[in-house]
């Protein structure tokens, strides 16, 4: 009887052999024939093929359209526009229409009857500012720049949003990613605990590997319920990134891949010098500031003033007919003292000058610091990709061999656990890194200025 046992025990360990050599576990042939297994990692569960779903263009054009934030710069930047209308004002004529009807009694002596007058004024007056040795026309060039300093400060807001979209679309791929990374882990671990369990059946493993692979799948069901919530938290950022309140849940068309960036780190940074609005913003206030300096300087000189006015008015006890009255007058206003008010605003446009000179100087380090920080962290990140590609093919056959060793019964179940675990982190560590690289590369374009 024990060696009919025996006999049963080799056969079981053959067949299982044989099973191993011409149908391996979870279909790893068909992946190995289909393309690599890292390459899988990167497909949202429920797409049918590549190019199909919700692409990063129409998320970005989204946040675009609906952001708050892009809105409301869109309203300072009108309200500058008026504002720089309100200075141009000062080229056409101001004209006024008064008119007023006033009745008064004076009281005569002891013995002279009261005297009651009327008056009555209908009157045009047109004033005008023929010229102020170009104060007039700094102001204006002040407002002008201003307003291109707004707009500037504008692109910056919808590059910062569409670095949101991008990053909020980007987790949603990693998402998606990850989900499907644990539900392989599970199929695995399913497969592994109803191996062990037939292996325990016919008495060629003990109980303890059963609960092993029992207590391993549970782990895995754990890990699966967390990337679900996971997407869910994902598309929950990716609806508030496009400033959407409502937005279904659906395929991503975009995956997860590394591309070469087409310029050098020195390229980079003279395109953002170029081409970053917060440079610009900051370019457009110094001129402005500029214009208010020469603005404060002309204060010392005269204004040259035209007025006129037509209209008919009488004031007498009879006011009709109504005699017609005209003035033209020209101003030369000339200033002499204020209080040393002019002094202080010159001072004060100087003083705003060299802080806007300053604030450019730090803006360019500073956008010199982002555009070298992102490159370098871009460049590793590609690296990342590659060793971490190498790191899940090695973990995929490190657990091929050991299932097979399991098997056959050469290896304990802690080693195929062990394995499982492995290939798990190496998968988790590759999408990790693949959205680590797209991140870099998003940054890497806010910083030089590009969406």
């Amino acid at each position: 009887m024990e060696r009919l046992t025996s006999v049963g025990s080799v056969g079981v360990l053959w067949l299982g052999s044989l099973l191993c050599i011409l149908t391996p576990l979870r279909g790893y042939g068909a992946d190995a024939a289909s393309g690599s297994a890292a390459q899988n990692l990167i497909r949202p569960p429920g797409t049918a093929q590549a190019g199909t779903g919700l692409a990063l263009e129409e998320v970005v054009r989204t946040a675009l359209e609906n952001h708050s934030s892009i809105k409301s710069a869109a309203y300072q930047t009108d309200a500058q526009d008026a504002l720089l209308h309100q200075q141009m004002a000062a080229y056409y004529p101001n004209i006024t229409f008064n008119n007023f009807y006033r009745t008064n009694n004076t009281g005569g002596r002891f013995d002279q009857a009261a005297k009651a007058f009327d008056t009555l004024s209908s009157v045009a007056n047109v004033s005008m500012t023929l010229y102020n040795f170009g104060k007039r026309e700094g102001n204006v060039q002040s407002a002008r720049d201003t307003l291109e300093a707004t707009q500037y400060s504008a692109n910056a807001t919808a590059n910062n949003v569409v670095l949101a979209a991008k990053q909020a679309y980007y987790g949603v791929l990693q998402a998606n990613a990850l989900l499907n990374v644990n539900e392989e882990t599970v199929k695995d671990r399913e497969a592994t605990l109803k191996q062990t369990q037939s292996f325990y059946d016919v008495g060629t493993r003990p109980k303890s590997d059963v609960t092993q692979a029992q207590a391993n799948l549970y782990l895995a069901q754990a890990s699966l319920i967390a990337a679900r919530n996971g997407v869910e938290v994902a598309w929950a950022n990716l609806r508030n990134a496009m400033g959407v309140d409502d937005y279904p849940v659906q395929p991503l068309a975009d995956e997860l891949s590394t591309e070469p960036f087409p310029m050098s780190l020195d390229e980079a940074k003279q395109v953002a010098f170029a081409a970053r609005p917060e440079i610009l913003q900051l370019d457009a206030l110094m001129r402005a500031q500029d214009q208010q300096i020469a603005v404060a300087r002309r204060s010392h000189l005269p204004d040259l003033l035209l007025s006129s006015s037509y209209g008919r008015q009488a004031a007498h006890s009879e006011i009709f007919p109504l005699n017609p009255t005209w003035l033209v007058q020209l101003n030369l206003n000339i200033p002499i003292f204020n209080g040393f008010q002019t002094t202080y605003q010159l001072q004060q446009a100087l003083a705003n000058y060299g802080s806007a000179k300053e604030q450019l100087r730090l803006q360019r380090q500073q956008v010199a610091l982002q555009v070298e920080q992102n490159y370098l962290n871009l460049m590793a990140a590609r690296d990342v990709v590659r060793a971490n590609e190498a790191a899940v093919q090695a973990a995929k056959e490190n657990l091929e061999l050991h299932e097979a060793r399991y098997q056959v019964g050469y290896a304990p179940i802690v080693e195929v656990t062990t394995a499982q675990t492995t290939y798990t982190t190496a998968q988790t560590s590759y999408v990790n890194a693949l959205v680590s690289y797209k991140l870099s590369q998003a940054q890497l374009l806010n910083a030089i200025g590009r969406q």
